[in-house]
């Protein structure tokens, strides 16, 4: 069965919507955009669109390419103190000579709504976060659609990436699974996953997930996404990747305009995958609506 991420998303839109409309005023979310990069402008707007759609007021702040890490750092500052915004996220990756991780440790956790700075992962890691980061509420949501119980599952986990490997991994240990971590440096990737009964894979690396590295009936959930023209994406990038939420329901024929593909060799694993999401249109609407939600959690707890 193939997992409709956009139907999911459409549901989950409506509800954020509805919890919007109880709010004494509009939340809004400011995003970060470092350099013009083509397909980051064009994912923010995606996702400004998908923010508008339920009530969310939306700002993009744009700086160049050449900023340093202090001035960047200082300029995110001074937009999570405006009282005006009331969440932050940042366009990921950042130009190399920039200090990812201290840029995002400028946001407040109370404004964190992707769960990256090291405070508010920190929560998280040790179950004191009110929010999960977006990765790791997608898996929840697919998982909880179709019933499945994660105590005593095998899990195998592709890559260990800030946005999926790391949290996903964490989450299902958490929730009684037994979790493989597979990476660059493991010798035998199929001899880890071909006995999992859920397989997750955020490389970035198109068809590295193949049929045989798969059992029957197992469940695959693919954050990887490579474009047609041939510009490689990792799990960091998927999170910013936003289906427009009006194509929710729709066929898959509008997926198929992306002319994308994930992590996992789709048409031959689907034919053993009890569960498979596809690339695009899987977990990439899902993530984006996580991201909204938890904008409204956070503002809701204020």
């Amino acid at each position: 069965m193939v997992i409709d991420g956009k139907k999911i998303a459409g549901e989950m839109l409506i509800n954020v919507a509805e919890e919007v409309k109880k709010l004494t005023k509009p939340p809004r979310l400011a995003a970060v955009l470092v350099g013009d990069t083509g397909n980051g402008r064009k994912f923010l707007e995606l996702k400004k669109k998908a923010a508008e759609g339920v009530g969310i007021e939306y700002r993009i702040y744009e700086f160049p390419a050449a900023i340093t890490t202090q001035k960047l750092r200082k300029e995110i500052v001074g937009i999570a103190k405006a009282g005006i915004n009331d969440g932050v996220i940042v366009e990921l990756p950042l130009p190399a000579h920039i200090n990812t991780q201290y840029v995002l440790n400028a946001i407040p956790a109370e404004k964190d709504i992707d769960v990256l700075s090291e405070k508010s992962q920190g929560a998280f890691f040790a179950g004191r976060s009110s929010i999960l980061p977006p990765a790791v509420e997608a898996v929840k949501i697919i998982l909880e659609k179709h019933g499945i119980d994660l105590k005593g599952k095998n899990c195998a986990i592709f890559g260990y990436g800030l946005l999926v490997g790391k949290p996903v991994s964490h989450w299902l240990a958490q929730e009684g699974a037994t979790v493989s971590i597979i990476n660059e440096f493991t010798p035998d990737p199929a001899e880890m996953s071909k006995y999992a009964d859920i397989v997750i894979s955020g490389v970035g690396k198109a068809n590295l997930v193949k049929a045989d590295m798969i059992k029957e009936r197992a469940v695959v959930i693919d954050f990887g996404y490579k474009s047609v023209e041939g510009s490689d994406f990792s799990s960091k990038d998927l999170d910013r990747k936003i289906v427009n939420p009006r194509f929710a329901g729709q066929s898959s024929s509008v997926a198929n305009r992306d002319k994308s593909v994930g992590d996992v060799e789709f048409e031959n694993v689907g034919r053993k995958a009890s569960l498979i999401t596809p690339v695009p249109g899987g977990v990439g609407p899902i993530v984006i609506t996580a991201v909204l939600k938890n904008l409204v959690t956070l503002v809701e707890h204020d």
